[in-house]
């Protein structure tokens, strides 16, 4: 089973427009230091709709039959639109993230369902397991700065974990950790290079994020502009000893 980091990037992408820090200046002339926002594909799922999704999706061009949410802020739900492609659509989050999947596609089509389409919304009880076609999926609370989780996915025998957006906290959630255990493959955020409590893991946190989870790889993603340059994140990884690597923009998984 393939999984593919479509967007391995932060709210901003990298470049940010205006920005001249060492990664959006590499970014402007090298294609492959870009990164747009964060998210995520395998087998007919997607996990976030980032604003960059039309852009993921016709580079992709593969049919996307349900989405999984983690949260409500713009840089994971605003590509929202974009899957007017697909006639029929499932959107699988806790309650308020739901509600702003439902206010965007009433803004941008004038109704949750738009005419002609079956898209339907289902919302999700945070540590309860759900069947999802065929798939089983937890969607585990995370400590952010909005209502976030993350989700803990079996699909063909294998165990996907995605962190989402979390703050450090969640080196402290037994619950969480125990969740995410063993899984097959965990794709964990570093968005920065210090930890910022309530809100974004760290280079250390991250690593020590994979270390606790013990997954059988580790994919590192959401890295903002302002992180350590790529090379020196992979070497933080390597050194570490954690099986697994620091994403780029479409990094194919074989899990």
């Amino acid at each position: 089973m393939k999984v593919v980091i479509l967007g391995s990037g932060s709210y901003s992408g990298t470049p940010k427009p205006m920005c001249t820090c060492e990664n959006c200046s590499r970014a402007r002339v090298n294609p492959a230091s870009r990164r747009t926002r964060f998210s995520v594909y395998f087998e007919g799922t997607l996990v976030d709709p980032s604003p960059d999704l039309h852009y993921h999706l016709e580079r992709l061009n593969k049919k996307v039959e349900r989405v999984l949410i983690t949260h409500g802020h713009f840089d994971h739900v605003f590509g929202l639109p974009e899957l007017q492609v697909f006639k029929r659509m499932e959107f699988y989050s806790r309650r308020e993230t739901i509600e702003v999947a439902k206010s965007i596609a009433r803004l941008a089509f004038g109704s949750e369902n738009p005419e002609g389409y079956d898209w339907s919304y289902h919302e999700l009880e945070p540590w309860e397991e759900t069947g999802i076609g065929d798939m089983k999926v937890t969607h585990f609370p995370v400590v952010h700065t909005t209502t976030a989780g993350g989700f803990v996915i079996e699909v063909k025998g294998k165990r996907i974990a995605v962190t989402g957006d979390t703050g450090p906290e969640i080196l402290k959630d037994e619950r969480a950790l125990k969740l995410m255990e063993g899984a097959d493959l965990l794709i964990a955020e570093m968005t920065h290079r210090e930890a910022i409590p309530g809100t974004h893991l760290g280079v250390k946190e991250a690593i020590e994020l994979a270390k606790r989870v013990g997954a059988g790889y580790t994919v590192f993603a959401h890295i903002s502009h302002s992180n350590y340059p790529h090379e020196v994140l992979e070497k933080r990884v390597r050194e570490s000893g954690v099986a697994g690597e620091v994403s780029r923009d479409f990094t194919w998984i074989e899990v």
